[in-house]
């Protein structure tokens, strides 16, 4: 079974869990649980919330990228929730991110958290997914 790296809140989980039904998920909450992880095992794809560890998904970013480490598998960087602050543009985190290593930034708010909405997603995600 394909294992997949989470990085992110709780809040997100539900959905993840429904998104990638049938993957060996490891959910991780800390900067810290996330390095010890990637030092530890494999995974198929590496999936980063824009809220994970109080916003630090820039830093796993970074970490990511000062280490080295070839994952040998796409790093997504995602937004599961609306922000709070409008001075925030999915523009700019895109753009961050992908300068930081990121193959894709997914936006789950575009998609209907539905059947039809988590397949689509479930699609873009898979097509990423180490073999």
């Amino acid at each position: 079974m394909k294992r997949i790296l989470v990085a992110d809140t709780p809040d997100g989980d539900r959905r993840i869990c429904a998104i990638l039904a049938g993957y060996d998920l490891v959910f991780v909450r800390t900067l810290a649980e996330a390095q010890r992880a990637l030092e530890r095992e494999p995974f198929a794809l590496v999936l980063a919330g824009v809220h994970f560890d109080d916003s630090r998904m820039f830093d796993l970013l970074r970490h990511l990228q000062a280490s080295g480490q070839d994952l040998g598998c796409a790093v997504i960087c995602m937004r599961s929730q609306h922000f709070v602050s409008p001075a925030i543009t999915i523009e700019g985190l895109e753009i961050a991110a992908k300068a930081l290593g990121c193959h894709l930034f997914l936006d789950l708010t575009w998609y209907a958290n539905d059947a039809a909405g988590n397949g689509a997603v479930r699609s873009l995600l898979e097509a990423l997914v180490r073999a």
